[in-house]
């Protein structure tokens, strides 16, 4: 007589409670990825946005502003809105720089001059759990920095 082959009623829920466990584990921390990916994402986008301001006012051999709404957390260059990248929720962003060179009330602005220089400024940056980064623009090179802060 030949026996079938397959598994037995207790083998398969023995692996479908393994999978339960494992899967009850990994979820929660599927939300902190999340979180922490779209932390590091907004930091990107700043330093980017930062660089590519300092590169157009050299190029262009005009000044260009780098124009952030913290309370919107958007950040672009130059006045043409449209540009703009919206940095996910999960952040917050804090903003010092020189009021003369805002564009409007609720917005910041860092200005880099062609010759190198710039308005100087800080952008903090918090992700989920309270730790984030500072962004320092230098005003006498105007340099892009980062420093993760703890």
């Amino acid at each position: 007589m030949q026996r079938a082959r397959g598994f037995t009623l207790i083998e398969i829920t023995l692996v479908m409670v393994i999978a339960g466990l494992l899967f009850a584990i990994a979820l929660p921390n599927m939300g902190a990825l999340s979180d922490s990916l779209a932390y590091r994402g907004a930091v990107r986008d700043v330093m980017s946005a930062a660089q590519s301001a300092r590169r157009q006012s050299a190029r262009t051999g005009q000044p260009v502003d780098l124009v952030i709404y913290p309370e919107r957390k958007a950040i672009g260059v130059g006045g043409d809105q449209s540009g703009f990248a919206t940095l996910p929720d999960v952040v917050s962003l804090t903003v010092t720089s020189a009021a003369e060179v805002s564009p409007e009330a609720g917005a910041a602005a860092i200005r880099f001059y062609p010759f190198g220089g710039s308005t100087g400024g800080d952008i903090e940056i918090a992700g989920p759990g309270g730790a984030g980064t500072l962004v320092q623009v230098g005003w006498l090179m105007g340099d892009v920095t980062q420093t993760v802060q703890r």
